[in-house]
């Protein structure tokens, strides 16, 4: 039996099933074991029992297949101009491989020399052109979900990830949302996908917090959008995901408590969304992954 670690006791404790009876199914993959070890139960990375997931993981077809569709300069066929269910680098990320990982390594590496000249990305459904033909334009969608993985990888303070930042933080409209500017004036869609990745960048960033201008126009978009971002992310794409377990973490973050009214709303939402084999679905199946984001962001108490 696992033993849980003080942030899994609080968690289970408000939750109407136990994820874990999920997570460590025998039918479940080595590397959402090794996930729920590490990062939800907060057992040490050289522990018996994670070390023996790990090999396991790295030696399974699913992570030698991703392997082997790396070019030699780092990049994948479908980055960084992509849909992203075929998006190979955020897969590693999320079976929990960072930067000490070769493959992990070659594609931020890749990824950090594809920056339009500003420091933002362009959208995946755009023509795949040189950064340097591509002027101004750019995508908070795109440029919000890449730089997000970058700083979870540690390179926060890399001045072409803090030249991300800075595009973000300066791209803020005057109806609270960032929205892309090479496609028009799409803003209900901008603002339920874009909006929150620009957000939770800025919130982990550490670039504002509750009382900033920022924050304060950007919690008039969720509140008003509520509904909306709750239905729309995991519906659309796998990575894409701009709905509670997003937020969750950042408004955690720039301060909120779990009183203000957002917050509890978006907590609620979260919670209800569990089945009883103790999942969270994506597109109607039972998703490990989506479970793993939605435990995951329960845990931030606010």
């Amino acid at each position: 039996m696992v033993e849980r670690g003080e942030m899994s006791k609080r968690l289970f404790q408000f939750l109407p099933y136990d994820p874990l009876r999920y997570l460590l199914s025998p039918r479940r993959h080595p590397w959402v074991k090794y996930q729920t070890l590490v990062r939800i139960l907060g057992k040490p990375r050289n522990d018996a029992e994670v070390l023996a997931w790990k090999e396991r993981r790295d030696a399974s077809k699913v992570v030698q297949g991703v392997r082997a569709r790396q070019a030699e300069d780092g990049s994948f066929r479908c980055m960084p101009w992509i849909h992203v269910h075929k998006y190979y680098f955020h897969q590693l990320l999320e079976m929990g491989y960072d930067l000490e990982d070769d493959t992990v390594r070659r594609s931020a590496d890749n990824l950090l020399d594809y920056q339009l000249p500003g420091g933002a990305y362009r959208h995946p459904g755009a023509k795949m052109v040189e950064p340097s033909k591509c002027g101004g334009s750019w995508a908070p969608c795109v440029t919000g979900y890449v730089t997000m993985a970058l700083m979870n990888l540690g390179l926060k303070d890399d001045p072409r990830v803090a030249a991300a930042l800075q595009v973000m933080y300066e791209g803020q409209r005057e109806n609270g949302g960032w929205i892309c500017e090479h496609i028009g004036r799409r803003h209900p869609y901008c603002i339920i996908s874009g909006t929150p990745w620009v957000f939770a960048c800025l919130s982990h960033g550490g670039l504002i917090d509750e009382e900033h201008p920022i924050t304060q126009r950007a919690l008039a978009v969720f509140g008003h959008h509520k509904d909306r971002i709750v239905r729309h992310g995991y519906q659309r794409d796998h990575y894409y995901r701009c709905d509670e377990a997003l937020l969750i973490p950042a408004l955690c973050t720039v301060g909120l408590t779990r009183d203000h009214p957002l917050l509890a709303d978006l907590y609620a939402a979260l919670v209800v969304k569990q089945q009883p084999g103790g999942y969270w679905p994506y597109d109607g199946r039972p998703s490990p992954w989506y479970t793993l984001e939605a435990v995951w962001a329960l845990s931030f108490q606010g």
